[in-house]
């Protein structure tokens, strides 16, 4: 038990400093980034419950949602910002707004390593 504590405790280490690295070196969004978090977490709704209506007949076997993701598409960032962001959510890709191009795009990790680039 207690290995298993050191390890999360080191990896948690490890993200903070890379973190903090890249703060300082100006890959995060701005100095105001922190006002810019806040401003969407506030603009966040509650989401609404999902449930079907009850019509006599409910499928056992059927795929639930267990949980809603959302992106912020209507500020457009850099591709290197979208892969800074990637390194920090729970998944395997990050959809993005590009502000090079103005489009939606998804940056992804590759099981062979390295990261990819999906454009319209």
């Amino acid at each position: 038990m207690y290995n298993s504590i050191d390890t999360a405790a080191a990896a948690l280490n490890r993200k903070l400093r890379k973190y903090k690295e890249r703060r300082v070196a100006g890959w995060h969004g701005g100095a105001h980034m922190s006002e810019d978090i806040m401003a969407a977490l506030d603009a966040l709704e509650e989401v609404p419950d999902l449930e079907e209506e009850d019509d006599g007949f409910s499928d056992p076997e059927a795929p639930q949602i267990t949980k809603v993701k959302s992106f912020d598409l209507e500020h457009a960032i850099s591709v290197d910002e979208a892969v800074f962001a990637l390194d920090y959510v729970d998944h395997d890709f990050y959809v993005f707004k590009n502000e090079a191009t103005d489009k939606i795009t998804i940056v992804y990790k590759r099981n062979v390593g390295g990261i990819g680039l999906i454009e319209p």
